[in-house]
């Protein structure tokens, strides 16, 4: 995202607002997650384990995104390092 017309403190408005998005969809598939345990002692397998393993999948997704997008903001902000090109 090499965009001249952008400064730098809209660059890492950009980038906080892309970080804190990313940090909303963890938490929700956390929980998700957390609720897919609770409720998979309930069901027999395979649906329990299934529900479980999906939800686990949605959160591994989802905090890998927020790493991904937290490295890019905080190279911004600590170092002035550019956001790669979209």
């Amino acid at each position: 995202m090499n965009n001249p017309a952008l400064s730098r403190e809209a660059l890492e408005d950009l980038w906080r607002e892309r970080t804190e998005a990313a940090l909303k969809r963890y938490r929700i598939a956390k929980v998700e997650c957390a609720k897919a345990i609770s409720e998979q002692n309930g069901m027999e397998p395979p649906d329990g384990s299934f529900a479980y393993r999906k939800a686990l999948r949605v959160e591994n997704a989802a905090l890998a995104e927020y790493r991904h997008v937290l490295l890019i903001f905080s190279d911004l902000v600590a170092s002035g390092k550019m956001p790669p090109a979209e």
